[in-house]
């Protein structure tokens, strides 16, 4: 396992705990829980689709849910029953995962996605994920989801994964609050940031 994915592993698992005062409360709380009490994870999603000039024809900014397997996934991963295996991003088309999962890079897979844990900065202890995809035929993204692939522990350097338990979702309708639709149509890039923040 390389030090990216590492770091980006340590920064889920201080934040899912709630490293500093935050956690304390967590920890030891003895009373009721409160809204102040409780570790949340934010995901806040950017897609911008550029047309075949480079020009943006369409943005999307908004924030997902942890889904009851992510808060599974969080569990396994404090505990040491599992380690983490290859994160993955489904935009409806298809999904951007990164070089570690063992699909191949071809559609509906594109094995572009970055993952960082920048140390500083105004992304400091989140988990960053990042990367293209660019449909063959015309499409709209109507749902999204960040995956992560869980492998035995310990960890070892061959640690790829292909199916992955979910771990944020959002749905695109355009109700409830949720954000539109976004339409691509083929040949079209679509770009794609998730910011996985804990407070």
């Amino acid at each position: 396992m390389n030090s990216t994915r590492v770091a980006a592993i340590v920064a889920v698992v201080l934040a899912a705990v709630g490293a500093g005062a935050a956690g304390a409360s967590l920890l030891h709380q003895t009373s009721t829980p409160t809204a102040a009490n409780n570790v949340t994870v934010h995901g806040q999603w950017t897609i911008v689709v550029r047309n075949k000039q480079h020009r943006v024809v369409a943005r999307r900014h908004f924030e997902n849910s942890l889904v009851s397997t992510g808060a599974g996934t969080i569990a396994k991963l404090l505990a040491e029953q599992a380690a983490a295996g290859s994160w993955g991003v489904n935009i409806t088309f298809g999904a951007i995962v990164d070089a570690n999962n063992s699909a191949s890079d071809s559609p509906p897979f594109y094995k572009n996605l970055q993952v960082t844990a920048p140390t500083t900065g105004p992304d400091a202890n989140k988990v960053v994920l990042s990367g293209t995809a660019t449909p063959s035929s015309d499409t709209t993204i109507t749902q999204v989801d960040t995956y992560l692939g869980l492998c035995a522990a310990p960890a070892t350097a061959g640690c790829t994964t292909a199916a992955s338990p979910q771990f944020t979702h959002k749905a695109l309708d355009g109700l409830n609050g949720d954000p539109a639709a976004v339409p691509v149509a083929a040949g079209q890039q679509v770009a794609v940031t998730v910011k996985l923040s804990f407070s």
